[in-house]
């Protein structure tokens, strides 16, 4: 008897754009299915600070055609079975929950080949200010499920608190294949010397174990990789910026050639030359936060990476 292989599960591939800052945008997230896009039935997008559905911009797409479906937006409460607000596209009505609505005529939906692309423009409720992430997943007629990818990373426009925060980073989604250059940017109101540690943490989660987890003390230029385990208070691998060591982890390599950082009024700019491990593979989230010797940002989603 033949035995045909089973067939490799949807998946979510991307988001465009998937970093960057405004109340405003048009997002293209794109799904894959082996069985082509008409295999798909469910496609999520969940944006908050954390994988959850409550008081979250969550939607979910139930497609018809190549270029039409239902566009169903959850309520506040997060419940995946409803109730939601719901339109068609094409068309030109709008969703809405607390953290944000979409707009039905500037959405749209193209089906070809295996791919499926679900253009939303998404308008987000200052409310909902702060660094979120871009949870994708897709479920098809099988049923097959990719479960949640987080693929991007989002900011919602407010005014950010007083002391230690987290302003940005470049690139703010990429494809680590090699070694990539990030610019990570701190503030702090009362001087970027304020700033006792940045942290960087690269993981699915906000996770030590098994992470990229790296903290940096512009007082001393000392950068400490967490190693495997995980645990903040070390062990570490260690070494000075600027520099031309390196330190590593089973995750990641820190190269000091290529890395640096520097300091201006409020402005702590940290840069990392940074080689991701292929036992890392797959979508990372970007999570950085910043403490003084009183108070502490919280961890805050900038950014992602697909490591192949």
């Amino acid at each position: 008897m033949i035995q045909l292989s089973p067939s490799a599960p949807p998946s979510p591939i991307s988001v465009v754009t998937g970093g960057g800052s405004s109340f405003t945008q048009t997002f293209a997230f794109t799904f894959s299915d082996t069985g082509g896009y008409r295999s798909f039935s469910v496609l999520d997008v969940l944006i908050n600070s954390a994988l959850d559905g409550r008081q979250a911009c969550y939607i979910a797409f139930v497609p018809s055609g190549a270029n039409s479906g239902a566009v169903d937006l959850v309520d506040d409460r997060g419940d995946a079975g409803g109730p939601y607000s719901g339109m068609v596209l094409p068309g030109s009505g709008t969703v809405s929950n607390s953290q944000c609505s979409v707009n039905g005529a500037l959405s749209a939906v193209n089906g070809n080949g295996n791919t499926l692309t679900l253009t939303l423009t998404i308008t987000f409720s200052a409310a909902f200010s702060g660094n979120k992430v871009i949870y994708l997943s897709a479920q098809d007629t099988s049923p097959a499920n990719s479960g949640w990818q987080a693929l991007g990373a989002w900011n919602v426009p407010g005014a950010p608190p007083s002391g230690p925060w987290v302003t940005g980073m470049t690139p703010a989604q990429s494809d680590n294949s090699l070694t990539q250059t990030y610019i990570f940017t701190f503030t702090d109101t009362n001087g970027w010397q304020d700033i006792g540690v940045a942290n960087v943490l690269i993981n699915s989660a906000i996770d030590g174990r098994h992470a990229c987890y790296l903290a940096f003390l512009p007082g001393s230029g000392a950068l400490d990789l967490v190693d495997d385990a995980g645990d903040a208070g070390g062990p570490y691998s260690g070494m000075v910026l600027p520099g031309s060591g390196t330190v590593s982890n089973s995750q990641c390599t820190v190269s000091g050639v290529g890395s640096s950082f520097s300091g201006s009024g409020n402005t702590l700019t940290v840069t990392l030359s940074i080689a991701f491990n292929a036992g890392f593979a797959g979508n990372r989230v970007f999570f950085l936060a910043a403490r003084s010797n009183a108070l502490n940002s919280g961890w805050q989603a900038l950014g992602s990476v697909t490591v192949p």
